[in-house]
């Protein structure tokens, strides 16, 4: 059975203790913490809050943190200013350092990419590449290659509305050395009219999600292109759950993943 574990997008506007007490009251399996702010998401900072930090390290006592979010390469990236956001999230057990390609220019993006990866490692964590075609790195292709001209040591966070937007199939992940999947994501989504269209890579929105099973995507299809059993990380942004509570929104999004994955 699937480890199921929440990613801080599902519940971006909960300030960390709630989202935490929440998690696991709904029952999850292991949690997403962001602990570095990301462009044009919420944040409630958490790198400096010594008050903060102690409590969140009592309620996390014994539960599993997965991975960090998010960490930008931009233009203006140093990424030497990551280690104190990795650090702490290491601290609380973290293994991953979810990475996301921002930066238009290539060789930029490879030489920032190695230097994530060398101050990660610092603190034992591994860095996970999320494509999205909302941001220049925005295909699976492009992702292995840019692991690949890293030389560093890094998996892929397989999302499974991303890999259709970008026109990437079941296939393209079957083909690929299962190492680089150690976990993934789970949502449902809709293609908008038009897509894939390589022409807006880059330009596009955010794109919309659903509940799995409710959406257009090949999910079954991705999930068994992908090594059987992994952990999967629930991306479903509360406000599909209109009117439910932080709490409420946990519960309903494990439920309906757990529904979904257990039908035949």
């Amino acid at each position: 059975m699937n480890k199921i574990v929440i990613a801080p997008t599902s519940l971006q506007d909960t300030a960390p203790l709630d989202y935490i007490d929440a998690t696991i009251a709904a029952g999850y399996d292991g949690i997403g913490l962001r602990v570095h702010r990301s462009p044009g998401l919420p944040f409630h900072p958490v790198v400096g809050d010594a008050a903060l930090i102690r409590e969140m390290r009592a309620r996390l006592d014994g539960f599993e943190v997965f991975d960090l979010y998010s960490f930008y390469l931009q233009p203006d990236t140093n990424p030497s200013t990551f280690a104190p956001a990795m650090e702490l999230g290491a601290s609380f057990g973290a293994k991953y350092a979810t990475v996301m390609g921002a930066d238009e220019n290539w060789p930029r993006t490879v030489e920032n990419f190695a230097k994530t990866c060398d101050v990660a490692k610092q603190f034992d964590l591994i860095c996970s590449l999320e494509f999205a075609v909302i941001r220049p790195l925005a295909t699976l292709p492009q992702t292995v290659r840019l692991i690949e001209e890293a030389r560093r040591h890094a998996v892929i966070c397989i999302d499974p509305l991303h890999l259709a937007r970008s026109g990437g199939t079941p296939a393209d992940v079957r083909a690929l050395p299962a190492k680089y999947f150690p976990y993934a994501q789970i949502s449902d989504g809709i293609l908008d009219p038009g897509e894939p269209n390589p022409a807006l890579f880059g330009k596009l929105g955010i794109g919309t999600r659903a509940m799995p099973g409710e959406g257009t995507l090949p999910l079954r299809e991705v999930i068994a292109a992908l090594p059987p059993g992994i952990p999967l990380s629930v991306e479903l942004p509360h406000v599909l759950g209109k009117g439910q509570s932080p709490h409420q929104w946990a519960k309903t999004t494990l439920e309906s993943v757990r529904t979904f994955l257990a039908r035949p």
